[in-house]
């Protein structure tokens, strides 16, 4: 069975200023308007790769199926795209997490 969960990391202290009115939007997307997630399978890499050294995270845990916005498959990436921004119903869950003292993340979910 295909997994429909994703996940996209916010650091603590702005992921409480970011979630008003039921959705959550970062108040600075990267180079677009679209918020980056990734599957279960590549999320020790995306920390690694866009977070490393860093503490005081969040991985907040979506399931694409309650997404009430456009979401997409970047295809050079592998990356998922959610525009406008997560309603706060989709969120499953929310992790905390920091990284090791050598600055890596050691983190692994299984998608069932």
């Amino acid at each position: 069975m295909k997994s429909d969960l994703i996940f996209h990391v916010v650091s603590r202290r702005k992921w409480h200023g970011l979630n008003k009115h039921g959705i959550y939007t970062p108040e600075i997307f990267k180079d677009t308007d679209k918020i980056e997630c990734v599957k279960a399978e590549e999320l020790r890499d995306y920390l690694n790769q866009e977070f490393k050294g860093r503490k005081n995270l969040i991985i907040l845990v979506i399931d694409k199926s309650r997404l009430t916005f456009t979401y997409y498959n970047k295809l050079e990436t592998g990356r998922i795209l959610v525009e406008k921004g997560i309603n706060l119903d989709a969120i499953l869950d929310k992790i905390r997490i920091d990284c090791e003292p050598d600055g890596n993340f050691d983190i692994e979910f299984k998608a069932n």
